[in-house]
């Protein structure tokens, strides 16, 4: 027998006790944790030679822009990267052109937006904000639209041809903006260079996919879920970039830049557990009410071992800072409250259940009150606390989003 075999045999042993498709598990998940893992060291890449050499102001307002592009991409309908996976799954390949289609149509709103952007700053004799956002609203349509291929080769789960492409896709912006921050300073120009690489890789990317769709069915009620999901997660959507936009705006550039660096790398690491990346595409396979408790079981467990590695992450932040970023050592007790936030990943399991029934009522409740709770916390905490209201603000939306979501989940 063979090791292959031998494994197989293993994995399938264990399904008695785990109540998972193993193999699966297994193949998905080393294919998705491997990409995640190198996409997130290029990122660390970066952002350690973004944290040495460039000033922490210049940081700030490439923050500030990439927060506005991300507001204005929730005009691209991001919710269809969502709702096109079940689709895709069930063999309609054509519902991912026409996300593509729908999703380019729709991004020309927020082009149109970051134009009149752009057009306040230069009036305002602010040229580098007003060429960055002239650069953002031409390229914005196409990036967000090209961004669906990682939804189609989910939902097929060729999650090795995913990898392929994602890693790919890292690398060669990474070999891209790296070279351009040694080489200077200017914001404009690395804003240009960073959305002209993501347009070049990622249609080339899209292009291949395209290619790739076996018949050209379409499922016309994916996109209109797809657009219920981006109604539904606006607030959610404003919510998690308008925080840096609203530092900016009371406590400065130099500010945005300590709290990038704090909140980065947790986000980086929360990317690393592929939980909602795994589940939805088989979930969508099953009857959610079938296997409620198993899922719940799987639930504790996840919580389990993400809180130990929420512990980790607190004691480590100190050395890794002093190390690799001393730059922003005011950064360190902003991370070590911000890892509280993967000690909550777990929940992420729970939400992709109610997402694959489809439960758009209580998708609508849970994308609308816990982000406009936090958004009220923001500016209600932000003048009086500066960065720790906007931490605070996040995390207590975080455990107020988890128990609404175990609310919903319960309903089912």
């Amino acid at each position: 027998m063979t090791i292959k075999e031998k494994t197989i045999r293993i994995l399938r042993w264990s399904e008695k006790y785990t109540k998972t498709d193993m193999i699966y598990l297994a193949k998905g998940g080393f294919w998705l944790s491997f990409t995640t893992l190198i996409v997130s060291l290029m990122t660390f890449i970066k952002m350690i030679v973004f944290g040495r050499f460039l000033p922490q102001d210049v940081y700030g307002t490439y923050s500030y822009i990439i927060a506005v592009s991300g507001i204005l991409a929730l005009f691209s309908l991001p919710g269809i990267e969502t709702a096109v996976i079940k689709s895709i799954a069930q063999k309609r390949d054509g519902t991912f052109y026409l996300g593509l289609k729908t999703r380019l149509k729709w991004g020309l709103i927020g082009s149109g937006l970051s134009l009149l952007l752009s057009i306040w700053y230069f009036v305002n004799q602010n040229s580098i904000l007003g060429t960055s956002f002239l650069i953002v609203a031409f390229f914005l349509p196409s990036i967000g639209a090209f961004n669906l291929f990682y939804s189609f080769w989910h939902a097929k789960k060729k999650f090795e041809t995913y990898a392929k492409y994602e890693i790919l896709a890292s690398i060669f912006i990474a070999i891209v903006i790296i070279p351009v921050v040694f080489l200077t300073n200017n914001v404009v120009t690395i804003i240009l260079l960073l959305f002209l690489s993501q347009f070049i890789i990622y249609g080339i990317i899209t292009r291949k996919t395209i290619k790739s769709a076996k018949n050209k069915e379409e499922d016309k009620k994916a996109i209109s879920f797809g657009k219920d999901l981006t109604v539904m997660s606006t607030i959610s959507f404003l919510s998690e970039y308008i925080d840096k936009i609203i530092i900016w705006k009371f406590l400065g550039p130099v500010q945005v830049a300590i709290y990038s660096f704090a909140q980065m790398p947790i986000y980086r690491i929360y990317g690393l557990i592929p939980i909602s990346s795994l589940a939805l595409p088989k979930l969508g396979e099953r009857n959610i009410r079938e296997i409620k408790k198993e899922i719940m079981k799987k639930f504790k467990k996840l919580f389990l071992a993400s809180f130990s590695l929420t512990l980790f992450l607190i004691l480590i932040a100190p050395f890794f800072y002093k190390i690799l970023l001393p730059n922003y050592i005011e950064s360190i007790p902003y991370f070590q409250a911000f890892s509280l936030i993967i000690a909550l990943s777990p929940f992420g399991l729970i939400g992709s259940a109610i997402i694959s029934e489809g439960k758009r009522k209580d998708l609508y409740i849970l994308n609308t009150i816990t982000p406009l709770l936090k958004i009220i916390l923001f500016f209600v905490l932000v003048p009086f606390y500066g960065i720790w209201g906007i931490i605070t603000a996040i995390l207590i939306s975080r455990i107020a989003g988890g128990f609404l979501t175990l609310y919903f989940f319960n309903k089912i």
